[in-house]
């Protein structure tokens, strides 16, 4: 498993502050495709991507999982 950290997202939630971070536990970038899908407010661009850090967990036990970390903007 590895964990996909994506530092600045425009989309992560319906807040008026609508960017923020992401931390995605999966296998591989499919199955990260496939945790955004069911996620109603995720959008990753092509930017995105390519400033992602990828790093190897340890464990192989670890549940996928998606952490949205959202802008909390000035309020």
């Amino acid at each position: 498993m590895k964990i996909y950290v994506f530092e600045d997202v425009e989309q992560v939630s319906d807040n008026y502050h609508s960017g923020g971070g992401l931390a995605i536990v999966a296998k591989d970038r499919e199955q990260v495709a496939e945790l955004v899908d069911k996620e109603d407010y995720i959008r990753l661009s092509q930017a995105d991507w390519n400033d992602v850090k990828v790093y190897a967990l340890s464990s192989e036990d670890t549940e996928p999982r998606v952490f949205v970390f959202p802008d909390a903007g000035c309020c």
